[in-house]
């Protein structure tokens, strides 16, 4: 089955201190991978095409206090307009996702030892997971979620950082909605 090229997204991340280049490239193709057998191409955004929607990425390196549990708070965020439009922009809680993966059972107690090697291989999956599911509030148009897959609102550490992306397709529900806004 070959799926027509539907929607071409591009990420704007601006560099930070917490983002390294090599989390944003892992970030960026991670999402990528996961919106390609839907028809929606995910790239980093590097000039001006106007073939292209942008999408702005905000991170915020810190959001809450360490007493809070991260896996309690969301990890990305997508606005609507009171029209009930998406606004072309991504929040990332940068720090939040950090503790999160930190958490995984897959890495406890040692994940504030890893090599940056390992880090930002997992940091950029992770990120790029979260990205994928906001760009999906992003290209449905919806703030809804679904009760499984990448638009399910709870996500567990160890399936974020797992190397398979089984848990993170779309229902055949949302992949009918987004076929039929083209």
């Amino acid at each position: 089955m070959v799926i027509a090229l539907l929607l071409q997204v591009a990420l704007s991340i601006p560099p930070t201190p917490a983002i390294s280049s090599g989390i944003v490239r892992a970030a960026v193709a991670e999402a990528a991978s996961l919106w390609q057998p839907y028809g929606v191409e995910v790239t980093a955004a590097g000039g001006i095409d106007d073939a292209r929607t942008i999408l702005m990425v905000v991170p915020i390196e810190t959001r809450q206090s360490a007493e809070r549990l991260a896996w309690r708070s969301a990890l990305g965020a997508v606005t609507f307009g009171p029209d009930g439009a998406p606004i072309p922009a991504i929040t990332l809680f940068v720090t939040d996702i950090e503790q999160f993966v930190i958490g995984a059972r897959l890495f406890s107690p040692f994940g504030r030892f890893w090599p940056q090697a390992l880090r930002e291989q997992l940091l950029g999956r992770v990120l790029g997971r979260v990205l994928a599911h906001e760009i999906g509030h992003y290209v449905l148009r919806s703030p809804r979620h679904a009760a499984d897959g990448l638009m399910k609102p709870l996500q567990l550490a160890d399936d974020l950082v797992a190397p398979s992306q089984h848990r993170f397709t779309l229902t055949a529900a949302d992949t009918a909605r987004l076929q039929g806004q083209q």
